[in-house]
């Protein structure tokens, strides 16, 4: 098999529920630049992208994606459970608020002055 290039995302402000490791993967799938070579063989709808370049994506159920633990492999779903099958495997870590502009305390600088 001709070697393909793993797109993925990474979560860096949740923690896992199971080991308690911070940071998660969402996996998007495979990119095969150079086509998917010998795995046509086994593979019969692979055969027209043998020699072509081919991106073999994620599926979750319904379009959810779920994300992983690199530290323990537990997979689901950050801060709720119940969506498509996926159970809640990681919780946000949130962030204090930082103080600027004379002490007023915002989120994030889009939001409008007063």
């Amino acid at each position: 098999m001709k070697e393909a290039i793993w797109l993925y995302t990474i979560e860096k402000n949740v923690k896992c529920l199971e080991c308690g490791n911070r940071g998660a993967i969402q996996e998007y799938g495979k990119y095969f630049a150079n086509g998917v070579g010998e795995l046509a063989d086994e593979v019969k709808a692979y055969e027209n992208v043998r020699n072509k370049p081919y991106m073999s994506r994620a599926m979750g159920f319904g379009g959810t994606i779920p994300h992983k633990c690199l530290n323990c492999g537990n997979y689901g779903l950050i801060d709720y459970g119940g969506l498509e099958g996926y159970k809640q495997a990681f919780e946000s870590i949130k962030e204090p608020l930082k103080v600027i502009d004379g002490g007023k305390q915002r989120q994030h600088s889009n939001v409008k002055k007063e």
